[in-house]
This record gives structure tokens, C-alpha cells and sequence, in this order.
């Protein structure tokens, strides 16, 4: 059986850069880790494996910047499609975290955005582990990928 769930990509984009994001238009990037907050209703493992590839066909907000930034890893966390406005609005709520562009990823539910920029000097370390302990009830409790 396909799980579904929820998950937070980590990105990681070497250098400042402009990018033209589907219906959002341009829009700039800081250097720095970025974090996504996503899911998949069916096929979660198959759809962290797609975000990790470079090559392949910009379908969401988030394939532009990973075609652009390494993807460094995620945490997957089993759950219901809400789990992703659960788990962007825990990041929001970050000392740290900063929201990156409004509309990025959340164009079908009621979120700021999806996508959030951790500042300089913020170990990345503690946030994923906050995250983590934030969700540990779920099955999986944020498995690394």
C-alpha cells in the first residue's frame, strides 16, 4: 500500500537568485536553507524521491526552486493532507524561521505560504528537531530522508 502524508523538503541555495515561479511570477531568493512544507495522498516516498531529482517537469511552485538549490533532505510524517498547513503553521511560529514568498505552495488552503527561509545564524539542526518533537505523536515522527 502507497502511504500518504506529509513532509518538509530542506533546500539549500548556494547563492542568491531570481526565478520565475509559475502564476506567483519572479520572485527572489536568498542564499540559505529553505524549508517546504508539502504532502502526497498517495505515494509520499515517490514524491520526496521526484523533489530530489533536478531533471524533471516544473509542475508545483517547489520544482523551480529545487531545479535550482540541492535538496538536502526532508521529514516525511504520515497523516492526512492537513498535516501540511499543520506543519507550516508550527514553522511559522519559529524564532528564526522566516516566511519566503507569500503564495508559495499554498494555493489550495487558506496558508500564508508553504515556504519558509532560515535565518543566518539559526542551526538548522534545532529547527528539524523541534519539528520533529512537534510531531512525534505521528506515525513515522518525522522520519528522515
Amino acid at each position: 500500500m502507497r502511504s500518504s502524508g506529509a513532509y518538509v523538503l530542506i533546500v539549500h541555495l548556494p547563492a542568491p537568485v531570481t526565478l520565475r515561479v509559475g502564476s506567483l511570477g519572479p520572485r527572489s531568493f536568498k542564499e540559505g536553507h529553505y524549508l517546504y512544507c508539502g504532502s502526497a495522498q498517495a505515494g509520499l516516498m515517490s514524491r520526496l524521491a521526484r523533489h530530489m531529482r533536478v531533471d524533471k517537469r516544473r509542475h508545483w511552485h517547489i520544482d523551480h526552486l529545487t531545479c535550482h538549490g540541492g535538496t538536502v533532505g526532508a521529514l516525511a510524517f504520515e497523516g492526512r493532507k492537513e498535516t501540511e498547513c499543520l506543519l507550516a503553521s508550527t514553522l511559522a511560529a519559529v524564532p528564526g524561521v522566516l516566511p519566503a514568498v507569500q503564495g508559495f505552495g499554498s494555493s489550495d488552503c487558506g496558508c500564508l505560504t508553504h515556504l519558509f527561509l532560515v535565518k543566518d545564524g539559526v542551526p538548522l539542526s534545532i529547527v528539524l528537531d523541534f519539528l520533529r518533537s512537534s510531531f512525534s505523536e505521528r506515525p513515522r515522527g518525522g522520519q528522515s530522508i
